[in-house]
């Protein structure tokens, strides 16, 4: 079975190439217990992101095109995610009320997953 082409690695300030989720500059792209969460933690359609969060998503961002954030601090950023004010896992619902378009970076801050 052919390889995967080798592709470069994605984090700032490294000039490694990246084969088979190792980087060269780097080192492995997940460690073990990262893949092992991922098991726990399931699939997104499981988690409740299947096609009919997919497609609502689709129309949120439509509606509201631009970062609400970003917005807040007199900057004009395109909206990629939407946000849960209140999480999904913690019983918040899909209704729009509970909905904000975000730019990915202002969502990983938000999240906790970046920032």
């Amino acid at each position: 079975m052919p390889r995967r082409a080798a592709s470069n690695c994605t984090r700032p300030g490294c000039a490694g190439v990246v084969r088979d989720g190792v980087c060269t500059g780097c080192g492995p792209r997940r460690k073990a217990t990262d893949k092992a969460h991922d098991q726990r933690r399931g699939s997104s359609t499981s988690r409740g992101y299947g096609s009919r969060w997919r497609r609502l998503r689709m129309m949120f961002l439509r509606a509201h095109p631009l970062c609400a954030d970003c917005s807040g601090a007199g900057l004009t950023t395109a909206a990629t995610d939407v946000h849960h004010i209140i999480a999904k896992r913690d019983g918040g619902a899909d209704a729009w009320e509970n909905l904000e378009a975000l730019c990915h970076s202002c969502h990983s801050k938000v999240t906790g997953a970046g920032g």
